[in-house]
């Protein structure tokens, strides 16, 4: 027999300033008090963010005796307000508001958790910070509790095409729709009326903070606080691979921790080693707010998917804590080894020698496989960046004898003179086959201006991202070393080199573990059908790399469709950007996008566009809104680059 669901759409929740925040519910008919899973996210719960594989999931979770939440941030999509900004401290405290505000609905027996895909698995974050007396277990879904260090300024580098041709303005764009759900009554217009006037984008956020200063800092999460139970998931191909990590060892409540070989994916619908997520989710929410024995407490903490031509999944009882340390018991084996001046990477210590790397901007186009964004470059197929390799400088290690995996953080410690600064340094840690493929293993990235002068030689220490990967017989380790990564970092503006001084003071340190270590997690059922939404009527996507040969110059186009049903009718998104630069010319380094949304109802259409120019001096926005052909606002901004 099928359960009925209630749907309650658009009920208002008044936080404690009276601004009153947008949710929808859906819960089982006829039950008794259940408990509530909360989803609060600024991707509008009755469009994209919402009617796709949120409201999938939720209707899941409450054929299992739950109630699926999903609201929006203040000042997006239907709630009231205007927003902050992106990330504001005051997100933590509206979630705290709404937890609270949840658990006393007749409807809750008082016990709320949070889950979330990305901002959504941030904001849960940030709210479990606040320690609201209800909120019993959250799970973080590609998520992290430092924005800047996981893709705002990586190393402390200026961002590419993230911030400020891809999420930056997609989210310029989202910010302005007007709310999806329209009510007869016609608030839906005074609340669009009001973000219209107030909101303004998010992209300011990161031309104008493009340093590691108080605002980013303000809007760090301190998980440490964190007293609620925390399931971690990410993926070793997400921009938060480094971060998920560092989050789960810093937390001092009973947690848990899954690492797949993922972007930005369901662990159930990913395209490589799919995962039981949802299955490990619902152990998790039925321990902490069910209170069922299910054992998911006293299984090992940590499954890891370690990569490698013999991938596996290892069930784990810790993670390596950061910083170089271990928690007690943990600590794993270090390898070190020495970059020589010839291109060698050996355990032995290089002969005193200098290599010269002659800065070249347009390195970085074929690591993009890594890019969350994109599913063009399946992970399922190890993409070759030896063409990346052949303009770095490299240095690869002897055929292995026996498996060699790396477990944790790796770390560089270089000597280094830059001719002139600003400069960017960039290292990549990859596995090349005995055919001569370059598969990326992790990177690692820093802003030399911070840590050197310019034509003095000085000893400086990088953490790569943390990983785990198995190495076969036969294989080679590759240390790559370059000053750019294009287009996820803006490069540098002026032309420069960078000496390397081989010896003891230039080696590559890797944490290792045992490959017999850890059996295979035991799996449920995945469940991908219940992510799948009727309301997803599909879209596509584009990807292409160029190389013009006349201007030794790469040019990245991509775009991407959305369709989704919406009350009455229809949304569609596309979103189109591009990044190019010369080898000879990194200050003329320019990005460029257009998002365009249509919302198509039964009383018309609404138009909206979204375009932005990019160059090292500034980045330009312009924004125009039409309903039925008819101009109705616009607005231009720019920014500092």
């Amino acid at each position: 027999m099928s359960l009925t669901l209630i749907e309650q759409r658009n009920l208002l929740a008044p936080m404690r300033d009276g601004v009153q925040l947008a949710l929808d519910v859906v819960r089982p008919d006829g039950a008794a008090r259940v408990p509530a899973l909360l989803n609060f996210g600024p991707y509008h719960k009755d469009g994209r963010g919402g009617r796709l594989a949120v409201d999938s999931l939720h209707r899941h979770f409450a054929a299992l005796g739950y109630a699926g939440v999903s609201a929006d941030l203040r000042g997006l999509g239907n709630s009231g307000g205007v927003s902050p900004g992106p990330f504001h401290p005051g997100e933590a405290q509206d979630g705290h508001d709404l937890v609270e505000w949840i658990a006393a609905q007749p409807w809750c027996d008082g016990r709320v958790g949070m889950w979330g895909v990305s901002y959504p698995g941030i904001t849960a974050l940030a709210t479990a910070a606040t320690c609201p007396p209800h909120l019993k277990a959250i799970v973080p879904i590609h998520a992290s509790s430092d924005l800047y260090r996981g893709v705002v300024g990586l190393g402390g580098t200026a961002s590419g095409f993230w911030m400020r041709a891809d999420w930056g303005p997609r989210m310029a764009a989202y910010n302005l729709m007007p709310p999806q759900w329209q009510d007869r009554e016609g608030r839906w217009a005074q609340v669009w009326a009001e973000h219209l006037a107030g909101n303004t984008p998010w992209l300011e956020a990161f031309t104008a903070h493009p340093e590691d200063d108080e605002f980013w800092r303000s809007r760090r999460v301190d998980v440490t606080r964190i007293d609620c139970p925390t399931f971690n998931i990410c993926g070793w191909r997400d921009l938060y691979a480094d971060c998920t990590p560092l989050d789960h060892a810093l937390i001092r409540a009973p947690k848990k921790l899954l690492m797949g070989p993922w972007k930005h994916e369901f662990p159930d619908t990913a395209r490589e080693a799919p995962a039981a997520g949802l299955w490990e989710m619902q152990r998790w929410f039925d321990r902490w707010l069910k209170d069922e024995p299910n054992g998911i407490d006293r299984e090992p903490a940590v499954s890891v998917y370690v990569q490698g031509t013999a991938a596996r999944w290892r069930a784990l009882p810790s993670w390596p804590a950061p910083q170089g340390g271990a928690a007690p018991g943990t600590e794993p084996g270090t390898a070190t080894l020495y970059p020589g001046a010839g291109g060698d990477l050996e355990a032995a210590v290089a002969p005193a020698a200098e290599s010269e790397h002659r800065y070249d901007p347009t390195i970085g186009m074929h690591s993009l496989a890594w890019d969350p964004w994109t599913t063009a470059l399946d992970p399922a197929l190890p993409h070759d960046h030896a063409a990346d390799d052949a303009r770095s400088l490299c240095f690869t290690g002897p055929a292995l004898q026996a498996p060699l995996e790396i477990r944790g953080v790796p770390r560089a410690q270089l000597r280094l003179c830059a001719s002139a600064l600003p400069l960017n340094l960039v290292l990549k840690l990859s596995v090349v086959s005995p055919g001569g493929r370059s598969v990326l293993i992790t990177s690692g990235w820093a802003r030399l201006q911070d840590r050197l002068a310019a034509g003095e030689p000085a000893c400086l220490t990088v953490a790569l991202r943390a990983t785990a990967y198995r190495l076969e017989a036969g294989e080679r380790l590759r240390l790559a070393v370059a000053c750019a990564d294009f287009p996820r970092l803006w490069p540098t503006p002026l032309p420069a080199g960078l000496t390397l001084f081989h010896g003891p003071d230039s080696r590559l340190e890797l944490p290792l573990a045992s490959a017999a270590e850890g059996d295979p997690p035991v799996w449920g059922p995945r469940q991908p059908g219940a992510l799948a939404s009727a309301q997803d009527l599909g879209g596509g996507q584009t990807w292409a790399v160029s190389r013009d040969l006349m201007t030794d110059g790469v040019r990245l186009q991509a775009g991407r469709t959305e369709r989704v049903r919406v009350d009455g009718g229809e949304l569609l998104i596309e979103h189109a950007y591009s990044a190019a630069v010369s080898a000879g010319r990194p200050d003329q380094a320019r990005m460029q996008s257009s998002t365009t949304v249509r919302l198509q109802q039964a009383a018309g259409h609404i138009d909206l566009q979204a375009r932005t120019v990019s160059t090292a001096r500034d980045t330009a926005l312009s924004v125009d809104i039409a309903l039925d052909g008819q101009p109705y606002w616009q607005r231009r901004w720019n920014g500092g680059g």
